[in-house]
């Protein structure tokens, strides 16, 4: 009976169980981390409803985070060639934190827009870091795992998150910021004390760095023609998925009626599917190629999301949430994947650097684009607008991870 339940019955489950400490030490902290992560999820309604902010101000807001999110992620992923990543990784979720609990006593517009700018610049930065050291811990057969194991333990955390935040918005949008902070406090604390628990990096930094700037050809990224394609071809996908922590939740309350409670359910929805499936998901599409997983993945996403108008109500939108979260684990651990094997031995932290600003900048530039459809034109016109677009997005995606594999 025994050996018959033996971690041999479970391949994938074993394969797991081989990473290195560095790749479940980061899973434990994105799970405890996003057990917190719902501020930015309620920030839109809470701007509107709370503070009954005009939705044009809401975009700019949020725009606002995402400007700070492109200076934290370029900076911190550049600063990671200098500075120890360990080091960085902690002080950003200690800023996350102290910049949640400001967010959530402030309601003058211009200080909401200094804090936002500040606290995207935070959550941002720890992004490219933590890339960096599942690279620098994994071997490449290793790295699907590991990403799909962080992506699993941010999901788990965020299906927590999400549904308690619909809960406590319900009483009051200021315990999400303050539940927010506490989790990225406890992250924090708790990513300190295993990283002291490990031995030091076996490669000094000087000597990384040193390695990356004599890598020669394309070791900058700057120069790098496809990776840069990439970049292009991800940036209005991202802003399409972007979507979900911006007008999604407002057309979700004013189009469809639904209570925030509901609202939570559908990232609830999300992150207890990618908490369950992503593991055996990757490991049955990684037979069809990094290719064919992105293509499949965007289609799904953008079919997902811009029938949004179609839903109708409650049960619609969990069909919606169900397609769009099966397409994101389709193509975003891919991208993750590939941009690791294009950074390794070049200057990694520039290629992480201007990967994370990529995702920054669609933050920055989602809300202001939608704000301004939904304001002229109306919410469903939102989800039109990402059916219209989203093809030739992924035509050129196809085209950029071609010509990045064949390189």
């Amino acid at each position: 009976m025994t050996a018959a339940l033996s971690l041999r019955s479970f391949p994938l489950v074993a394969r797991l169980f081989t990473l290195p400490s560095m790749a479940w030490i980061l899973a434990a902290t994105a799970f405890i981390n996003r057990m917190g992560v719902m501020a930015k999820l309620f920030m839109a309604i809470y701007l509107r409803e709370a503070l009954h902010l005009p939705v044009e101000t809401v975009g700019v807001l949020l725009a606002l985070y995402g400007a700070g999110t492109l200076t934290g992620a370029y900076g911190m992923g550049v600063a990671s060639d200098h500075v120890p990543p360990r080091r960085l990784a902690v002080g950003g979720l200690v800023a996350s934190g102290l910049g949640l609990v400001l967010l959530g006593q402030v309601e003058s517009p211009w200080l909401l827009g200094l804090l936002l700018f500040a606290s995207g610049a935070a959550d941002a930065g720890y992004r490219p870091v933590v890339q960096r050291l599942i690279m620098e811990a994994c071997t490449p057969e290793e790295r699907p795992r590991a990403q799909s194991l962080h992506r699993v333990a941010i999901n788990l955390g965020f299906s927590v998150g999400g549904f308690a935040g619909g809960m406590l918005a319900g009483f009051d949008y200021r315990y999400v910021f303050w539940l927010d902070a506490a989790s990225s406090f406890a992250a924090a604390g708790w990513l300190s004390y295993a990283l002291a628990q490990l031995a030091p990096p076996a490669t000094p930094r000087s000597a990384a760095a040193a390695g990356a700037a004599a890598a020669g050809g394309l070791a900058s990224p700057y120069g790098d023609r496809a990776f840069l394609l990439l970049l292009a071809a991800a940036l209005p996908l991202g802003m399409m998925y972007d979507q979900v922590n911006g007008m999604y939740g407002p057309y979700l309350r004013e189009h469809l009626a639904l209570t925030p409670a509901q609202v939570g359910w559908q990232h609830g929805l999300n992150g207890l599917m990618v908490g369950l499936l992503q593991l055996p998901l990757t490991a049955w599409s990684q037979r069809f190629g990094l290719g064919r997983q992105m293509l499949w993945g965007c289609a799904l996403m953008v079919a997902g999301l811009g029938c949004l108008p179609l839903a109708g109500g409650v049960a619609g939108v969990i069909l919606s949430t169900a397609v769009w979260t099966l397409g994101e684990m389709l193509w975003m651990p891919s991208v993750g994947v590939l941009v690791m094997q294009r950074a390794e031995g070049r200057r990694s932290g520039h290629y992480f650097g201007l990967y994370s600003a990529m995702w920054s900048l669609s933050t920055l530039c989602s809300p202001l684009v939608a704000s301004q459809i939904y304001a002229r034109h109306g919410g469903d016109a939102v989800w039109w607008t990402v059916l219209a677009a989203g093809l030739p997005a992924m035509l050129l995606l196809q085209r950029a991870v071609g010509q990045m594999l064949r390189d």
